[in-house]
């Protein structure tokens, strides 16, 4: 069963768009959602044509750098400086599989019986178990143990994270923005909107706005691209 919070927060602002120069380009923004919403938005929109933002491993190890805290695994930088093209090729895979199942979610409509069995292959790999640390002079603390290398538990981690959201074990409710170009997800158990970021609202009430002064046209053109055109 879900949760509605008891009182909606402020909207965000639009996504954090990255600042560090020496980072790869083409990222996705980071969004402020729930791990597994921020994973399937790595697809993203950018001047006019869809990005993957974790198609290369720099881009893979900036994205599991930057949501380093929304993950229990410890991702240290060492780790992630040896990601290769196998793991992009297993991140990848993963991500597409929970996007179409997150979609045909939403939708309500049935899923591939093979992206279930898929994403269940990904959240059965390796083992964890919590393992109590207790150390002379200070207090008792919980630590998970995993046998798969952090890497690979990153991607369990997120599977995890993307069956508890479909099987309704979490407050999250899973919308697809409906701004004009949009695909991204957002949780609107948060937020009571049909849209992940102000930006987007904007977008969507200058195309509805177009609709009722121009009838029989089509939506004027409408972009979700995050950042600015360049000059």
């Amino acid at each position: 069963m879900r949760h509605t919070p008891a009182a909606s927060p402020p909207c965000p602002e639009d996504p954090v768009m990255p600042t560090d120069d020496a980072a790869p380009v083409d990222l996705p923004p980071l969004n402020g959602e729930p791990l597994a919403l921020e994973f399937l938005n790595t697809v993203f929109p950018l001047r006019g044509a869809l990005r993957d933002g974790l198609n290369t491993p720099g881009k893979l190890a900036w994205w599991l750098r930057s949501c380093r805290p929304k993950f229990t695994t410890p991702l240290q930088d060492a780790v992630l400086d040896r990601i290769d093209p196998a793991d992009v090729r297993c991140f990848v895979t993963l991500r597409d599989t929970a996007r179409r199942l997150v979609e045909a979610y939403v939708n309500r409509q049935r899923p591939d019986p093979v992206d279930v069995a898929q994403l269940n292959r990904v959240a059965s790999a390796g083992q964890q178990w919590p393992c109590l640390v207790w150390e002379a002079g200070g207090p008792p603390t919980a630590h998970e143990l995993r046998t798969a290398p952090p890497v690979t538990a990153a991607q369990i981690e997120i599977a995890h994270a993307v069956i508890a959201l479909l099987g309704g074990n979490t407050a999250i409710d899973p919308r697809r923005c409906t701004a004009p170009g949009c695909v991204f997800f957002f949780d609107h158990a948060r937020f009571r909107r049909s849209w992940c970021s102000t930006g987007c609202g904007n977008r969507a009430r200058a195309a509805r706005h177009y609709a009722r002064h121009h009838p029989g046209r089509d939506t004027a053109p409408c972009s979700n691209d995050p950042r600015p055109a360049p000059r």
